[in-house]
């Protein structure tokens, strides 16, 4: 949780949809955690706890996991939830089933088709093996012992099933209108601008980007500015980049918004593009929808129609030459660019986060409702 503290991720109520639960246990793996004050926020106004548990080792899933189910046991919990499939998921899972109460997973991609297949064909040896290791010891258990795997979007929905999911849910990633709604340009420009927010990772790719605003002399730098938002071990290569092909002062690198603030980020920027290579729906293309911003989002190689972006924005070739026309144009052409916003405006209502709250709340409540039955009948 250190992490997203630092970062200023935190969400208002995120880990407790609807207000369900009194309290919030988190179950970290450090040797020393932020306070519970400090995030209490996403607790919302359940009280907030975290058990930090040491650091993991491959070798923990085996060493650690009855050190989890005691803490687990001392907590008393309703419902476990984990965040992935890989190691934390596997914990959960074995957790729930010693404890005998449901268990939530989240799934945010499809390890397969995204993760391993980037990391194989970039040569990320490291991070492929890490990656395999999961595959192999902790994903196929920690689908198939769920109650209900939530997809954070339809493109893991395939992988979650192949992997043993009983149930499947798609939750999207909550965004709240009322918040944008709100919201005012956090920046001020003299010319259009355009955003892009997401960690500084070669998926990402925000150098296709920075690339695009460099081509034929910097004919878009000299139109727009680019914002970008987000850090990672990129970082200092793509501010280098940006130094050495002459787009320095119109690149502009924002390493952390508190998300609380990220609203006027986005309503100050004309255009929102993302050339990520990852399939799915990535929450800053939600967000920019919420904003009211035309979207351009790059083709993943394995997802060639990305769910909402092709149907509200522009699915075009991951080249900084395709990202530089379709800015341009958009840019260029108010009634296109309004047309574009209204459109993403409209899907966006449909799982606006209220919906999705309640979607997501009503899943733990069925569940903890069933087992409560359940444990009354083998009492009986």
């Amino acid at each position: 949780m250190r992490a997203f503290y630092e970062k200023g991720e935190l969400k208002q109520g995120y880990y407790n949809p609807c207000g369900v639960f009194d309290e919030v246990h988190f179950i970290t793996f450090c040797d020393e955690d932020v306070e519970p004050e400090k995030i209490a926020v996403v607790g919302g106004r359940a009280r907030v706890f975290v058990h930090a548990l040491g650091p993991l080792k491959p070798w923990s899933i085996w060493t650690k996991r009855r050190k989890v189910v005691a803490e687990a046991r001392k907590i008393g919990p309703d419902v476990l939830r984990a965040f992935t499939p890989a190691m934390h998921g596997y914990f959960a899972a074995y957790a729930a089933r010693e404890l005998r109460v449901p268990f939530v997973l989240s799934v945010h991609g499809d390890f397969d088709r995204d993760a391993r297949y980037f990391f194989w064909k970039t040569r990320q040896w490291r991070n492929w093996l890490q990656s395999t290791f999961m595959k192999l010891f902790t994903e196929r258990f920690a689908i198939g012992s769920a109650d209900e795997v939530v997809c954070a979007y339809s493109f893991p929905v395939r992988y979650a099933r192949e992997y043993g999911a009983k149930r499947v849910s798609v939750v999207y990633n909550k965004v709240y209108a009322e918040r944008f709604a709100r919201a005012k340009p956090a920046l001020r420009f003299d010319k259009p601008a355009v955003i892009c927010v997401g960690r500084m990772i070669p998926e990402k790719n925000q150098e296709c980007l920075i690339r695009a605003f460099a081509l034929d002399g910097g004919a878009l730098a000299r139109k727009a500015y680019l914002v970008l938002i987000g850090n990672g071990p990129e970082y200092g290569r793509l501010v280098k980049l940006a130094a050495e092909l002459g787009v320095a002062k119109q690149v502009l690198f924002f390493k952390s918004v508190p998300n609380a603030e990220i609203a006027g980020y986005y309503k100050s920027a004309r255009v929102f593009a993302l050339p990520i290579k990852y399939g799915g729906v990535a929450i800053p293309v939600i967000e920019a929808m919420a904003a009211g911003l035309p979207v351009v989002v790059a083709r993943p190689e394995l997802d060639p129609n990305p769910e909402f972006a092709s149907e509200v924005g522009r699915v075009i070739e991951n080249t900084p030459d395709a990202f530089g026309r379709a800015i341009n144009e958009i840019i260029s052409n108010p009634k296109l660019a309004e047309e574009m916003a209204r459109k993403g405006r409209a899907k966006f209502a449909e799982i606006e986060g209220s919906e999705m709250e309640a979607k997501e709340a009503a899943i733990y409540e069925k569940l903890v409702s069933k087992f409560e039955v359940s444990k009354k009948s083998l009492k009986r």
